[in-house]
């Protein structure tokens, strides 16, 4: 979808359905930093809805927690994802969403999350002039 994220050799995606459990389907993302995002597979439409990062750095070039698959299974608006998920999927009338991660820092690449993070949500923003429907600010 991104151009971006061609050069990311270690990614992949995941489905979640109503029903599932978020950790058994997500449990082959690694811990590792990267990016994530979701699409939304609803009325026969195909959306993105969401971009994130994992793997906040200090200032001593150390990740704090939260990496990948930690952080697609935290919290969002303030819930557990599984959770937020479990009601979007009622509210939205969503069939499934279909969650893509990336990691950007490992032996080949050196990216920090936040800045392909931002530069994903730059390339949503200048098409669709608005940011992704379930993030809040950037």
């Amino acid at each position: 979808m991104f151009d971006e994220t061609k050069k990311y050799k270690n990614n992949g995606h995941f489905f979640f359905k109503k029903g599932d459990r978020l950790s058994e389907v997500s449990k082959k993302v690694p811990e590792l930093p990267g990016v994530y995002y979701v699409i939304r597979l609803a009325k026969g439409r195909v959306e993105l809805v969401y971009i994130g990062k994992s793997g906040t750095i200090t200032q001593l070039g150390q990740f704090k927690d939260q990496l990948l698959k930690s952080r697609i299974n935290n919290k969002q608006d303030g819930m557990k994802r599984q959770d937020f998920f479990d009601k979007k999927m009622i509210e939205e009338n969503i069939d499934g969403l279909d969650i893509y991660w990336f990691v950007t820092m490992d032996k080949t690449n050196n990216d920090l999350p936040g800045y392909v993070e931002g530069l994903l949500i730059q390339r949503f923003f200048e098409v669709q002039g608005r940011l992704p429907l379930w993030n809040k600010d950037f």
